[in-house]
Formats: structure tokens, sequence, C-alpha cells
């Protein structure tokens, strides 16, 4: 469609700036180019004149020179783009004359059949940029199908980071079509990091991957996320976020959990760490004691380390003393301390020695003819003695009837000192 040569033109404001106003220069600039246009265009050279006409209109706006815009577009076979073009000429100028709308309808119908839409399906990553032959065409997701001039169209996407995703479309006039996008490499970026910005090892599916907070390229799909390690106390009691890894102090780790990660998207995890110890002091008495946790031996009193958070028996055990347990509770920021005073066991043996030497022997008399014999606190090495000197005078235990009752009676007394 050619419009009247001789009117006005002005030029649309870019995108984000508000159009600039009309001085008289500006006007006579935006003429030339007019001017130049139509004298390229009446050459068929429709590319430097569509060039003429877009600097007429960034000077100063004409429904005419958007007219000359979308002819030039068609005749250079971009038909989606004229379609569009007039389109914002009818927005810009709703009530054209009958003359130029009778003109434009025919046009916009014409160019109708020598368009299709274009819909993009498959490995379609968020925020990639969607160019149609070389040009860019939007962001995706798009809002809508794109209109695409009828032919085979190169479709490719692009991210930052990333490979392209590359395709050919035979795009159908008055159709709807597809551009199905199949990625080569199938990789998504995760991002880890702690909310107490502390630096933790992040375990990527079981596998230490590197300290928060943490960025990588990972397969598409789900993964799971742990963080663990420590926190030097004096930072955690002071809430101050370290700057390095710890390799001791307070044990800190965040649950398992799920990230899902897509094609060529970044997504981004924060975990929160907890501290999975606390610290617990034994003493005892006597000092030196050993100490058990659990059934497990840990050291001597004086012993102080981290437990794990919960419940702990504690054993403290001496030599000649009785064992004591106990059981204690350990709670997050909280230290215990355990004194423990052990109670020492009897001496056996020494009693054992004490009781005998408290024996007390009965004083017996031997009987007629021989001086009573009086034994006092006779052990039953003295009785034994006594005994054999008897037995001696009684060969085969025949004793004369003068000692056989002394016989007796130190035989009772054995058996009482036994």
């Amino acid at each position: 469609m050619l419009l009247d040569a001789g009117a006005k033109a002005a030029p649309p404001a870019p995108p984000g700036k508000a159009p600039h106003a009309a001085t008289s220069s500006e006007e006579a600039e935006a003429r030339a180019h007019f001017e130049e246009g139509v004298a390229r265009f009446d050459k068929r050279e429709y590319r430097e004149a569509l060039e003429a006409f877009r600097r007429s209109l960034w000077l100063k706006k004409n429904r005419n020179t958007m007219g000359y815009v979308a002819s030039c577009l068609k005749q250079l076979g971009q038909y989606d783009d004229a379609l569009e073009q007039y389109e914002e000429m009818r927005r810009e100028y709703p009530k054209l004359p009958a003359k130029i709308e009778a003109m434009v309808s025919a046009d916009m119908a014409e160019l109708s059949g020598l368009v299709g839409t274009l819909a993009v399906a498959g490995d379609a990553p968020a925020g990639a940029s969607l160019f149609v032959d070389d040009r860019l065409r939007g962001r995706l997701p798009l809002e809508m199908p794109l209109r695409v001039s009828a032919g085979r169209r190169a479709v490719r996407v692009e991210k930052e980071g990333v490979e392209p995703i590359r395709t050919t479309v035979d795009v159908r006039a008055g159709k709807e079509n597809v551009a199905e996008l199949v990625a080569t490499s199938r990789d998504g970026w995760l991002v880890v990091s702690e909310k107490h910005n502390w630096v933790l090892h992040v375990e990527l599916d079981g596998k230490h991957v590197g300290v928060t907070p943490w960025r990588g390229l990972v397969d598409v799909g789900e993964h799971k996320v742990r963080l663990h390690g420590f926190i030097w106390e004096e930072a955690l009691l002071a809430c101050d976020a370290p700057t390095t890894v710890a390799e001791h102090g307070a044990k800190v780790a965040s649950s398992v959990t799920t990230a899902s990660v897509r094609l060529y998207e970044e997504t981004r995890v924060v975990l929160g760490a907890e501290e999975q110890d606390a610290s617990l002091r034994v003493e005892s008495t006597p000092t030196g004691a050993t100490v058990r946790i659990d059934s497990k031996a840990v050291g001597k009193a004086p012993w102080e380390g981290r437990l794990p958070l919960g419940k702990h028996e504690i054993e403290v055990s001496a030599g000649g003393f009785f064992p004591a347990k106990q059981t204690v509770q350990l709670e997050r920021r909280k230290q215990r301390e355990l004194s423990v005073s052990l109670e020492r066991q009897p001496d056996l043996e020494a009693e054992a020695r004490a009781a005998r030497n408290r024996k007390i022997g009965v004083g017996l008399a031997y009987g007629v003819g021989v001086a009573g014999l009086g034994v006092f606190a006779v052990t039953g090495g003295l009785a034994l003695n006594r005994l054999n000197e008897l037995n001696a005078r009684c060969p085969n235990k025949q004793c004369p009837s003068t000692e056989a009752g002394n016989q007796r009676a130190a035989e009772a007394l054995e058996d009482r000192s036994g």
C-alpha cells in the first residue's frame, strides 16, 4: 500500500521513552528522511527505503510513514512484521479516511493468508531468548503464539551459560505451527545457601560437591541436598557468620531436602542448619576415673567433649569404688557439667582376715588324770598340733583309758576352730 508521499511524518518513540517534542528542525529532518524513503521505494530499494522511513518515524510520527514501513516489510517478505505494522497504525489512527482504510484492510487480508502462528514446546527454558531467522522475537515463555511468515524458519533459543537449542519449522500459512525444541544437554543450575550465611559442606545426592554458597550445573530432575559441618563455638554464641569452613567446634547440619531442577533454569535452595550436639564435662572423685558414654569408653575424668543432642547414659568407674551411672539430657546451646563422687568398696580380704583373728576359742577339760586343757583364742593350727600329740600316744586310735577323753576333746576343738 502506498500513501500520500506529500504528507507530513513523525517517528514513534523508542521503547521506554517518551516521544520527542517536535521542533522545526526535527520536522525538516523527518521530512528529508521521508522523501529519501519514497525515492528509494520507487527504485525498489526496499531495505534502504525501510531504514529511511524508520529514521523519519523516530523524529515525527505520521500515518503515511507507517503505511510505507508496512509496504516495505511486505516487499521484503516480512509479512508478519508488515501485518503488525498495520495493526499499530490502526491503533494510533483509529479513524482513517475511508479510502485509506479500504486499502489497509485489503493489504491486511492478503498478509493474513501469508502468515501462520508459531508456538514453542519441548525444552523451552524460562527466561531464554527466542530467535526466528536470527531475529529476536521475545522471551520464553511466550504469552501467545507468534505470527510468522510462511515458509521454512530457523528457530533458536539462547540462555546465558548453556548451549543454544536449535530447530527448523516449515510454517504453513493460516495454520498453527509448533517448534519442538530438544536440548543436546539436559542441565540446570542449582544454587545452595545457608540461611544464617554459615559456610558449610554441601552434600548433593550423598556426595560432597563444595561449600556454601554453592552454584553448579546439574542434571535435570530431583536431587537430595543436605548441609553439614562445624561452627566455631565463639561464632555460634556471638551469632557471627564465619567466612571459612570450620574443621571442629559445634556440629551443625540441616535436614535433607529435595530440589527439582528444570532444564536451563536456576533452582535456589536455602537450608537452615541447626546444632546437632552440645558440650558435656564430667569430673570425678577420685580423679582419673574411667568415663563411659552410652557403653563406650571415651577417656578419663576430667573429660570434656561434644555429644549429639538428647539423652545419654554416663558411667564413671574406678578400681576399689562402686561404679556410678547417670542419664543426662543434652539441649541445644546448653553446656552440661557432671560431677560424680564414687563410693569406696569394702576390703573383703581385710575383713576376712580380721574376722579370723577375732575368733575366740573355748576352754575344754581333758578328763580325769590329766591337767585340764584351757584353750583361749586358739587357732585351728594349735588345735591340730594338740591332736597330733594325742594321736602319737594312741597308735591306731587305741588310747589308754587315761587319754581317750583328751583325744575326743581335741577333735571337738579342731572342729569348732575350722
